[in-house]
């Protein structure tokens, strides 16, 4: 049997449970060989002020040829945060070069939230995000960075014929299958998955705690990943990984976790 061999193109916080620091330990527990690409490299994430940040993009195509030049390949490439359009560029060398045969490529297209884009994006990064996304079999964007990418309105209390159509609108960039997270529903949020041939929208109800833990969906996109490399259907996976969502949030609560730090996910993993 092959080995799951997976390339994971995300930044490295020094400190707290976010990006390659939550990707990884994910990986290694579901058993998937993981290789990384690291987008930047900060101190800490970008909740901790006067972090330190530095863009890693020349190191991503020194790493890029050399694993070229000794034939490396990944059957799997899962992408997170990119620090500019020209990473972009970068993630569609990565996947010209080191991509096998049959390669699921997975894009958690980080650009917004909330209805507002990062300080650190203007409009031209949503235009490139939208050229990154056209590589993709899978995409997570949450409602707000949906929405950006489709260049549709953001509500409050958006209609699932609104979902549909943004998630059509995905699909007709080249995307194969979108979950749409974080989409307001009232008091509490809901998730939406589509796929591209099948033409059904899922919905999935997720309880809503009113606090914040960067991080939440670099580990909700990286379990969605390693359960479908271990054969659990993506239904099950989305209500799997919400399920380890509300409980880790419910357990960093409970244990006056300092919120900077993401979610206690060596305590959640150790449970799994």
């Amino acid at each position: 049997m092959n080995p799951k061999k997976l390339l994971a193109i995300h930044d490295l916080s020094g400190i707290g449970h976010t990006s390659l620091m939550a990707v990884i330990p994910i990986m290694y527990h579901y058993g998937i060989q993981t290789s990384v690409l690291p987008t930047s490299l900060l101190s800490g994430n970008t909740c901790y002020p006067g972090y330190f940040m530095q863009d890693t993009s020349a190191v991503m195509q020194a790493m890029i040829g050399h694993w070229q030049a000794m034939g490396i390949t990944f059957n799997t490439i899962y992408s997170g945060f990119l620090g500019s359009p020209r990473q972009v560029e970068i993630l569609a060398e990565a996947i010209k070069t080191l991509a096998a045969p049959d390669c699921l490529i997975v894009v958690d297209p980080v650009l917004a939230d909330d209805g507002k884009l990062y300080s650190c994006y203007d409009e031209s990064m949503v235009t490139s995000m939208q050229q990154a996304i056209s590589f993709a079999d899978l995409i997570t964007p949450n409602y707000t960075e949906a929405c950006f990418l489709t260049n549709s309105a953001y509500h409050q209390q958006p209609e699932t014929g609104e979902i549909e159509q943004i998630c059509k609108s995905l699909c007709a960039m080249g995307v194969k299958q979108v979950i749409i997270t974080s989409i307001p529903a009232g008091k509490d949020t809901k998730t939406c998955y589509y796929h591209s041939s099948k033409g059904i929208l899922n919905s999935y109800d997720c309880k809503y705690i009113p606090t914040f833990y960067p991080g939440t969906g670099d580990v909700f996109t990286s379990l969605i990943t390693a359960k479908l490399l271990n054969n659990i259907d993506v239904n099950t996976a989305i209500r799997e990984a919400s399920v380890f969502i509300y409980e880790a949030i419910t357990k960093s609560n409970a244990m006056g976790r300092d919120k900077r730090e993401g979610i206690c996910l060596d305590q959640m993993l150790k449970l799994s």
